[in-house]
């Protein structure tokens, strides 16, 4: 690549992060299938990056998102942060577990966390700000990310050769 003597995988995986944060912010009814994809992506990465590059400046990334995420998405501060911050602690105390498991047992894990963030943030929303919860849009959000799980990790780690 062009720039892969410049940019580290990390610096890539950012970059990443950024588009699909504008994608997922920018609610588009007609392109709805798009919003959802890049916010099940966006999720991964974010998980991604809490298991294999886990760094002090990934406590700072979260906040960003999350706060991000939060303000633009519900207008108000609260599940997609406190979700991200809690994400970030487990992963500083788990980050010795995850390095012995297998690749297919990270993927298994992966999804399931993805799923149980997903879960959080809109139980957390239900309670505090009284959105409502949805079943359908939580199904559709389960039933995508089983569908674009091992592409996207395969996509991960093509950019995990780049260096």
């Amino acid at each position: 690549m062009l720039f892969s003597k410049y940019l580290g995988s990390f610096a890539y995986y950012n970059i990443i992060l950024l588009l699909l944060f504008s994608l997922t912010v920018n609610v588009i009814d007609a392109f709805s299938i798009i919003n959802s994809f890049s916010y099940i992506c966006l999720h991964y990465l974010i998980i991604y990056l809490g298991l294999y590059y886990y760094r002090i400046a990934l406590y700072f990334i979260y906040f960003l998102y999350g706060l991000g995420l939060d303000l633009f998405l519900i207008n108000e501060i609260g599940p997609h942060l406190a979700v991200y911050m809690i994400l970030i602690i487990f992963f500083y105390q788990s980050k010795n577990i995850f390095q012995n498991l297998t690749p297919k047992k990270i993927y298994i894990i992966i999804l399931l966390i993805q799923l149980i963030v997903i879960f959080l943030e809109m139980i957390i929303a239900n309670i505090l700000f009284h959105y409502i919860f949805d079943y359908y849009i939580y199904l559709k959000m389960f039933i995508f990310s089983f569908i674009i799980l091992y592409p996207t990790l395969f996509l991960f780690s093509k950019i995990d050769n780049f260096n």
